[in-house]
């Protein structure tokens, strides 16, 4: 079976966390197209900053032969009767506050695809940040390129908190 992740980050200020700006915000786009690939697993990452106008930018790019067990937040799990198993494992640089693990959250058939939603809050020297990462999950005997921006996704999960 082929695994297709795409790690979409937005990143944000006070500027933006309010109307009018955080309807801007809203209208981003949290999937974009895949790549031809024939890899058992293909990730992208995906950054969309205020500070570069929302642009999106591929930051990463990788194929394997294997998926990991973990790619960023997201946990993965290739079960013997042919699911996939998805979860999330709050890590700190997910921003604050700390969320409780949820390792089996989704499973996913062949030919299914997932959403799941983390936001955070990120203090440093330079001030505060807020950050909303979505990781869209496809998984099957082929996936589409265009698998994330036709259909919505066949199961969502959320571990968004009230940032403010």
């Amino acid at each position: 079976m082929l695994i297709a992740v795409q790690v979409v980050e937005i990143r944000w200020t006070k500027a933006t966390r309010g109307a009018p700006r955080a309807n801007e915000r809203a209208r981003l786009p949290r999937a974009f197209i895949l790549p031809h690939t024939g890899a058992a697993y293909a990730c992208q990452h995906y950054l969309m900053h205020e500070q570069e106008g929302f642009a999106a930018v591929l930051k990463k790019e990788r194929q394997a032969d294997r998926a990991p067990l973990k790619e960023r937040s997201l946990i993965l799990r290739e079960r013997d009767d042919g699911v996939l198993v998805l979860g999330l494992k709050w890590d700190p640089s997910e921003g604050q506050p700390r969320r409780s693990p949820s390792n089996s959250a989704i499973r996913l058939a062949p030919g299914q695809s997932a959403r799941l939603v983390l936001n955070g809050r990120h203090t440093s020297y330079l001030g505060q940040e807020y950050s909303e990462v979505i990781y869209n999950v496809a998984y099957g005997e082929a996936i589409a390129p265009e698998r994330f921006l036709c259909a919505e996704a066949d199961r969502q999960f959320s571990l968004a908190a009230h940032l403010f």
